[in-house]
């Protein structure tokens, strides 16, 4: 079975690393622009970027807390934004 998420965004929590990483870039294949969530490692979540850019998506990371309801909301701000 083939999914298709063309014109789809997709927010991914921890997605500079491991499964959620894992997780963004199988959005991004199955057509989604990807929003990467990150508390540390920015560097990482950028790679992330490049790769999910490559597959010819948008892909933004951003740094928030999802503990934080203002980070939460600030982050939402930005993916509305862009």
């Amino acid at each position: 079975m083939e999914i298709r998420l063309d014109g789809k965004r997709v927010l991914v929590t921890g997605g500079n690393s491991g499964i959620g990483e894992a997780m963004a870039l199988a959005f991004a294949e199955a057509g989604a622009d990807v929003a990467i969530n990150y508390v540390t490692n920015e560097p990482a979540a950028k790679k992330v970027v490049q790769a999910i850019e490559a597959k010819g998506r948008k892909a933004l990371a951003l740094e928030a807390n999802v503990a934080d309801e203002k980070e939460v909301t600030a982050m939402f701000d930005q993916i509305d934004a862009a």
